[in-house]
């Protein structure tokens, strides 16, 4: 009987070890990195990639041994809808809990570079940003994208990952400047939305602060209602990347709609991407009687009612 009681004390122990070694074999194929693990790699993941399909593509890159061991234990986390859109650096090797919680967000391992978009910018600045950020940024691609929304790419800074697209970009940018106007009074001016927008991109141009922005404002919205040419430099950084003291005689005299000097009214489209306060200066312009303005060679804004201040003016700050 002692016998038998030990035989089977045997047996059973026998078992609980098998059980033992089974479970920790289980882990170690299930929950220890692989012994491929990529370390350095970029796993994306994308806008409406499901639970399965990212399972599945970490275990084909070597990042999870077992892709139903993954779901499940997204699922036990109650993180199955809450898989991260974006770009991950594996920097080291990490076990499956460690995975599933750096692709729900609790890890925050997506990596995003930031790049800001000054006011004022054309749609070419931005490119040549974005590519000095990006390597491989698409820099063609987005030109021909964003080349009717210029004006409505609004400048600021924003995070995208180094695999971002010119599609992504140019959508990103346009959505803030929906958001970030939407408070704006458009409706309420006896300007059109676009002929506004155009105003501001001069005025990135033209004046340093919000107080400048408003009374230039207030004098190229006048001189408009009264049939005056424009007669303002900004348009020729658009056209030939040239400020106003580059500027040539064969420039001034170029046959083009943005010629404000040749031309009466608005250039027929945004010169670039203004920002928030030189909207808002378009759109409530400050009220004076000042016809003319001209910048010292300091940046400073001297301002003339008649023509004879504004030469005046030129006389003693520009001579």
């Amino acid at each position: 009987m002692q016998s038998l009681q030990k035989g089977f004390i045997i047996r059973f122990f026998v078992v609980i070890l098998g059980m033992v070694a089974l479970a920790l074999l289980a882990v170690r194929t299930f929950a220890l990195p692989p012994n491929t693990f990529p370390v350095g790699g970029i796993f994306t993941i994308k806008e409406g990639d499901s639970l399965g399909a990212v399972a599945y593509r970490l275990s084909q890159e070597h990042i999870i041994a077992s892709p139903e061991a993954f779901k499940l234990l997204m699922l036990a986390l109650g993180k199955e809808k809450r898989i991260a859109v974006g770009e991950y650096a594996f920097e080291a090797p990490l076990t499956l809990p460690e995975v599933a919680l750096k692709l729900s967000g609790s890890d925050f391992g997506i990596i995003q570079n930031r790049v800001t978009f000054p006011e004022g910018y054309t749609n070419r600045q931005v490119a040549e940003r974005l590519t000095a950020t990006f390597p491989t940024f698409d820099t063609a691609q987005f030109l021909e994208l964003a080349k009717d929304r210029q004006g409505y790419l609004f400048p600021d800074t924003y995070s995208f990952s180094p695999q971002v697209t010119p599609q992504a970009v140019v959508a990103e940018l346009t959505e803030t400047f929906v958001t970030r106007t939407a408070a704006l009074s458009f409706a309420d001016s006896s300007r059109s939305r676009q002929d506004i927008i155009i105003m501001a991109s001069i005025l990135e141009r033209e004046a340093g602060t919000a107080e400048e922005m408003s009374i230039i404002a207030g004098i190229l919205w006048k001189r408009i209602d009264r049939g005056m040419a424009l007669q303002v430099d900004a348009p020729f950084f658009f056209l030939f990347g040239k400020t106003s003291s580059e500027l040539t005689a064969a420039d001034l005299a170029a046959d083009s709609p943005y010629n404000t000097y040749r031309y009466t009214g608005l250039p027929p489209a945004p010169i670039g991407n203004p920002g928030l306060a030189a909207i808002e200066a378009a759109l409530h312009p400050a009220e004076s009687s000042y016809l003319y303005y001209l910048h010292d060679a300091s940046g400073g804004v001297h301002y003339g009612a008649t023509y004879e201040e504004h030469l005046a003016n030129k006389k003693k700050y520009l001579q």
